[in-house]
């Protein structure tokens, strides 16, 4: 055992959110010193373009810069920054990717969808401490990932652009959406879901993600602390309430419903409807929230001195 806690950042740059993990790990005990979601909407119209904004890479390396004086302040023993969905996607992702390593003084790895999948999967098995469930879900704002854990040592991942960010830019920009416009973006959904396999009967699943926070926040009508819903359950029956309450609504009404995260508005329907299709074509009538998503999948893979068996915040 080491004689003093080892200290890392890790910094997860996703499509809508960048989210920063500053934590020491003494023993098998991981103590997490900072741990947030910053909005940035890098991916805003990738969708659509395939290229970064001028207007998102300058938000975005605002944002790395303050992320940066953190880091810094925290004295990390070593920094693992990775990037998703939308530098996957974009053509021009270095018009990012290389000012953004500059200012961090380390190389952002871009990683693929399954090995995003991955890592998920590996944060989702080895810290969820109740009965560990055959799939896991994350809906990042570019990319949609749905791990199948049935033989745990293979899991199945499949990777999809349908993060709530794309489909909103590709399917659903109108709010309300007209009903052709809705009708499309159903379809689409579905045929692009149609790569998991269905399995035999109802399943079990954890999620990760923004929009398990904008649902126990709308459920419940005020804000809630993202750190506070570990095991929270999403139900079928409650998400599509919420889908026929938010599918009617302007944007400046979906603004000023009861608990709506103010980042999350645009992207509530999308958000909803992906999430909905997902749950029933792996034919779960709920989903377990998770705190665990990359980033402690990155900690777990590639920084962990020995296996993390106790978290404190």
């Amino acid at each position: 055992m080491p004689n003093s806690p080892f200290r890392a950042a890790v910094l997860d740059l996703g499509s809508n959110t960048f989210k920063l993990l500053l934590a020491e790990q003494f023993g098998s005990t991981l103590r997490i010193h900072h741990e947030k979601a910053y909005p940035v909407r890098l991916g805003e119209g990738v969708a659509l373009t395939r290229r970064i904004q001028s207007t998102s890479c300058r938000r975005a390396l605002r944002q790395i810069t303050l992320l940066q004086r953190k880091i810094c302040a925290f004295h990390p023993d070593q920094v693992v920054a990775v990037g998703t969905g939308t530098l996957r996607r974009a053509t021009n992702a270095k018009f990012f990717l290389l000012p953004a390593s500059r200012i961090l003084g380390k190389e952002i790895c871009l990683i693929s969808g399954h090995e995003e999948g991955r890592l998920i999967s590996l944060a989702s098995r080895e810290l969820t401490r109740k009965k560990k469930p055959r799939f896991h879900i994350d809906l990042g704002g570019g990319s949609l990932e749905v791990i199948d854990s049935l033989r745990p040592a293979h899991p199945k991942i499949v990777s999809l652009n349908l993060g709530c960010v794309a489909v909103r830019d590709s399917l659903l920009p109108h709010h309300p959406p007209s009903q052709k416009e809705w009708d499309h973006a159903v379809h689409s959904i579905r045929k692009a879901l149609a790569k998991i396999p269905h399995p035999p009967a109802p399943t079990q699943a954890t999620f990760s993600g923004g929009t398990g926070h904008t649902y126990a926040c709308l459920l419940s009508g005020r804000n809630r602390k993202a750190r506070r819903l570990e095991g929270f359950p999403l139900s079928l029956p409650e998400l599509e309430r919420l889908l026929r309450k938010v599918h009617p609504l302007t944007l400046r009404q979906l603004h000023r419903l009861p608990g709506m995260p103010h980042d999350r508005a645009s992207l509530a329907l999308s958000a909803f409807l992906v999430l909905r299709e997902t749950m029933h074509r792996l034919h779960l009538p709920s989903v377990q929230l998770t705190t665990h998503g990359l980033r402690y999948g990155v900690w777990l893979d590639r920084l962990a001195p020995q296996p993390v068996k106790k978290i404190v915040r």
